[in-house]
C-alpha cells in the first residue's frame, strides 16, 4: 500500500445513540460530546470529522436531534489543531453565496481545515419545512447541485490566489463571477480571501447515477455505502473511471465506506456479542429505521425468517446508496436471516464484529484489493477504534503516527513515506 488509509468520523451517533450513566438514550446536542469526539479523533490522528445533517423529522418520529453543523464546527475549530472539519449542507435548501461564505469562514477560523459534504436531500418532511409539498425530482435536485457547487467554487476562487492573507478591501485582484444560470443568479465576488488550502475539501454522499456523476465532477472524497467488498470495489472502479473521463485525473476520488465496529477480545466473545446484538434487536430504533427505509411494517417482520424480497429492489424513491447496499448484501449472503441482516447493517452502513486483529486485517485487505481508500467511522465506534485498532494500523504502516501538515488537504495528501 503506497498511501495511508484515510479515516473520517461521523460525529452524529449511530443506532446505539448516546446513553447516559443510567443507560438512557438522549439527544446528541451537548457541545461537550462533540468536542470530546473531535479531540479523540485528533489524538488518533484521523483525517477529519464530519457532521451529518437533516432539517426534518421522519414521520415515525425516530430521527436524531441535529445541531447545525455550521454552528458546531467553529466551536470544534477552537478545541482542535489538525483534524479536518466537514459540514453537511444541502444544495436543495440553501443558497450558494451564504453557504460559500459560511464554509470558507470555518476554513479561515480553523486555518485551512474545512470541508463541505454535498447532499441534495430527498426527504419529503424536509421539503415541507421549506414550503414545498414534495421534494424536487432526483434529476432536478442534481441539476441544481451541479450549478450550486460550481457557483460556490467560483466564489471561493474569486480572489487571486496569492491574496490569501490580504484584508485590503480595496484590492483590485477580486473579480465578480457574474453567474446567471437555470437556478441561480450570483454576482460575486465573495468578501473573503481564498483558503490557505486552495479551497475547502469537497465530499459527496450520493450513490445514484446522478450522485456518481456529481462526485466525479467535483468531489475530493465520497462517503459511500459499502455493504460488501465486491460491490464497494465495483463502485470505486466506476467512480474512478468517471473521474478520469471528466477531469483526466489518474488518482480519482477517495472512497470512504461507512463502517461500525463491535469488538471482542477473543473469537468467543465476538460470537457472544453478535448473539446479544441479534437478541436485542426487537423493537429497537435500528429495526424501525430498517423497516422505514424499505417501506415495511416493523411489527409484522419475521426476524428469524429470510430477508424480504422488497429488500432486493433498489427503489428509486429511496436513497439509492442505502437501497443498493441492501441489495448487494442480500445477494451475496442469501443465508442470512433478517435478524442478522439488520445487525450487520443491511440497508445501512456495514457493522463488523471481530477482534481488533481481524478487523484491522479486513480494513487493510479491502484497501489492498481496491475496495476502499479508507473508511468513515461513527461516533459510537470511535473509542474502540482509537484504542484498539489504530495502534495495529500504525504498527502495520498504514496509518500516520503524526500529522505532517496543517490543513485538511495536507492530511489527505500525506504519504507513508
Amino acid at each position: 500500500m503506497s498511501r495511508y488509509l484515510r479515516f473520517t468520523v461521523n460525529l452524529i451517533p449511530g443506532p446505539l445513540q448516546v446513553r447516559d450513566e443510567n443507560g438512557v438514550s438522549h439527544p446528541f446536542v451537548d457541545i461537550d460530546d462533540f468536542v470530546r469526539s473531535a479531540q479523540l479523533a485528533e489524538q488518533a490522528k484521523l483525517d477529519a470529522v464530519f457532521i451529518a445533517d437533516s432539517q426534518g423529522i421522519p414521520p415515525d418520529g425516530r430521527g436524531f436531534a441535529y445541531l447545525d453543523p455550521l454552528v458546531v464546527l467553529p466551536a470544534l475549530a477552537r478545541e482542535t489543531e489538525h483534524v479536518g472539519l466537514v459540514a453537511t449542507a444541502s444544495t436543495t435548501y440553501a443558497t450558494p453565496y451564504a453557504l460559500a461564505r459560511s464554509i470558507l469562514s470555518i476554513d479561515h477560523v480553523s486555518h485551512g481545515r474545512a470541508g463541505w459534504n454535498i447532499i441534495t436531500t430527498m426527504d419529503p418532511t424536509v421539503a415541507r419545512n421549506f414550503g414545498l409539498d414534495t421534494p424536487p425530482t432526483r434529476d432536478e435536485r442534481y441539476r441544481r447541485a451541479h450549478e450550486f457547487t460550481k457557483v460556490v467554487v467560483a466564489l471561493w476562487e474569486s480572489w487571486r490566489d496569492d491574496l490569501t492573507q490580504s484584508w485590503d478591501l480595496n484590492a483590485l485582484d477580486r473579480a465578480p463571477i457574474d453567474h446567471d444560470g437555470e437556478f441561480y443568479s450570483v454576482a460575486g465576488p465573495l468578501q473573503l480571501p481564498r483558503s490557505r488550502q486552495g479551497r475547502p475539501v469537497l465530499f459527496q454522499a450520493g450513490g445514484s447515477d446522478q450522485g456518481i456523476d456529481a462526485a466525479a465532477e467535483f468531489a475530493d472524497a465520497v462517503f459511500s455505502v459499502g455493504s460488501t467488498e465486491s460491490s464497494s470495489r465495483d463502485y470505486r472502479e466506476r467512480l474512478n473511471k468517471e473521474t478520469r473521463n471528466k477531469r483526466g485525473e489518474a488518482s480519482g476520488v477517495l472512497v470512504l465506506p461507512g463502517i461500525f465496529f463491535t469488538l471482542g477480545s477473543t473469537e468467543d466473545e465476538v460470537r457472544r456479542l453478535l448473539h446479544d446484538a441479534e437478541n436485542a434487536l426487537d423493537g429497537t430504533d435500528a429495526l424501525h429505521r430498517f423497516a422505514a427505509r424499505f417501506d415495511l411494517e416493523a411489527e409484522v417482520l419475521d426476524l428469524d425468517g429470510p430477508v424480504p424480497p422488497e429488500v432486493a429492489v433498489a427503489d428509486s424513491s429511496r436513497s439509492i446508496g442505502f437501497a443498493q447496499g441492501g441489495v448487494d448484501l442480500a445477494r451475496d449472503r442469501p443465508d442470512l436471516t433478517l435478524r442478522r441482516f439488520i445487525v450487520l447493517g443491511g440497508g445501512g452502513h456495514r457493522r463488523v464484529f471481530g477482534t481488533p486483529e481481524t478487523v484491522a486485517d479486513e480494513l487493510i485487505g479491502w484497501a489492498d484489493r481496491g475496495a476502499a481508500d479508507g473508511y468513515t467511522v461513527f461516533a459510537e465506534s470511535l473509542p474502540q477504534f482509537a484504542d484498539h485498532i489504530v495502534p495495529l494500523l500504525q504498527a502495520r504502516g498504514v496509518h500516520r503516527r503524526d500529522y505532517s501538515g496543517t490543513t485538511l488537504r495536507d492530511n489527505f495528501a500525506q504519504h507513508t513515506g
